[in-house]
């Protein structure tokens, strides 16, 4: 049997890693974005987003003649048989979901199966609400719906290890509109152990693992603020914890460090809260889940302005280290926060490059810090030796403690702030602590 054909809607994270990856199983794919800049980066071989391997995966499938990418969403459905909708779904000023992209994508999904012959699969990846898959089946494919087949599969790749998630998931899981579906159209972009529940099923699943993630790590910051008081080293304590994997599953979340951020974590407590609210249904610890997330994030803020410099450096600008993603990065809000306070702010984040910077990622970048490109340096020498001490705000091992070092020995009276539990640098800097150790 011949693999399927797949397009790919939307051309971010999850998709571009989606296509590159399915291009690799040997599908012929083509990728669809209406920003032309994601366009043009998939066509010549290029990750439009940086995720280690990406950029080798993406040109290896672009020589071998399968994958290229449009922005004629026409085109994408004619040439395929499976439509996999990966477009963003951000949050509206209240906190809700917003669906206006994936809406508009399947209008166009729809009115392109109209017109072609033959059946269609459409598979959205896209991370909603429960209920929402049922609505936009009934809402925009009414017209085709006994030449469409509909599911929802959601992702669970973690940024900066996307390619091995998708290669060799921890979890996979599709929903399907009726009891009755099959989901033999899918099997071969599927996982074999992929299980099959109801849509609405698979689409809490997707929030439930982001809420139980955003829990694990607003209780282990605050189990770390309560060390920091008493005096404990408690990144010993929850790594300690963390040695029962019976009981406490998973020690990836658990370490105290940065408040949660991202594009998924703060979005998705913050939609399943407000969806929780519009149904009456009360759950204190998830709403405090973004409250424990700011008061981590103040504390953090309270201590450098303890260490009383008025210079900062800040070490690692993007959410997760590898990823050039700043969406919900707790760096670029606490550059935020100190330039309005009189902090002169200098960062350094090697993965990071406005120019390459697009879509929802440029958009948060702007919207929070319209001139973080300024305060960008890309070089630490250009600062050594200066004279100026500075409170240095370690978030990402994006360098050596050999780099560190050199910087440190212009200037005893440098202050380092480890937000993400790199111990070695205690031993090189002049002044050091942890922000819950």
């Amino acid at each position: 049997m011949s693999l399927p054909r797949v397009s790919v809607f939307g051309l971010g994270y999850v998709g571009s890693v989606t296509a590159a990856c399915l291009a690799d199983r040997g599908c012929s794919v083509i990728g669809c974005d209406v920003a032309i800049a994601k366009v043009d980066q998939i066509n010549a071989g290029m990750a439009p987003i940086s995720e280690p391997g990406l950029d080798e995966l993406l040109m290896k499938q672009k020589s071998a003649g399968r994958l290229r990418a449009t922005m004629d969403a026409a085109e994408a459905v004619r040439e395929s048989d499976i439509s996999i909708v990966c477009v963003g779904t951000p949050s509206t000023p209240s906190g809700g979901l917003d669906l206006q992209f994936v809406e508009a994508v399947s209008q166009e999904i729809a009115d392109a199966i109209a017109e072609k012959e033959g059946s269609h699969v459409v598979i959205f990846r896209s991370t909603m609400l429960p209920g929402s898959t049922r609505r936009l089946a009934e809402a925009f494919f009414e017209q085709v719906r006994h030449r469409v087949e509909i599911f929802f599969y959601p992702e669970f790749l973690r940024q900066g290890s996307a390619l091995a998630d998708f290669r060799v998931p921890s979890l996979a899981a599709i929903g399907v509109l009726d009891a009755e579906q099959t989901t033999d159209s899918v099997q071969q972009v599927l996982e074999a152990d992929t299980e099959v529940m109801m849509v609405e099923s698979a689409e809490l699943l997707k929030y439930a693992c982001n809420a139980f993630h955003a829990t694990k790590v607003a209780f282990a910051n605050e189990i770390g603020r309560i060390g920091k008081g008493l005096g404990i080293d408690s990144a010993q304590v929850m790594k300690t914890l963390c040695r029962d994997t019976r009981l406490n599953i998973s020690s990836y979340y658990m370490r105290p460090g940065t408040p949660f951020g991202g594009s998924c974590l703060p979005k998705d407590v913050r939609a399943l809260t407000h969806h929780a609210r519009s149904l009456g249904i009360s759950v204190p610890v998830l709403d405090g889940l973004m409250e424990s997330n700011q008061r981590h994030f103040e504390a953090v803020l309270e201590r450098i302005e303890k260490a009383g410099l008025r210079k900062i450096l800040l070490v690692g600008l993007a959410f997760k280290e590898g990823t050039d993603d700043l969406r919900g990065s707790a760096m670029l809000e606490l550059a935020a926060a100190l330039l309005p306070r009189g902090y002169e702010v200098q960062i350094y984040d090697p993965a990071v490059a406005p120019r390459n910077l697009v879509g929802a990622n440029k958009s948060f970048a702007a919207a929070k810090l319209p001139r973080f490109d300024s305060l960008l340096i890309s070089d630490l020498s250009l600062i050594i030796g200066d004279g100026e001490a500075r409170t240095v705000v370690v978030s990402k091992a994006c360098l050596t403690p050999e780099n560190l070092a050199a910087f440190f020995a212009g200037n005893a009276e440098h202050h380092v702030i480890d937000v993400n539990g790199w111990k070695d640098l205690a031993a090189i800097a002049p002044s050091y602590e942890g922000i819950c150790w």
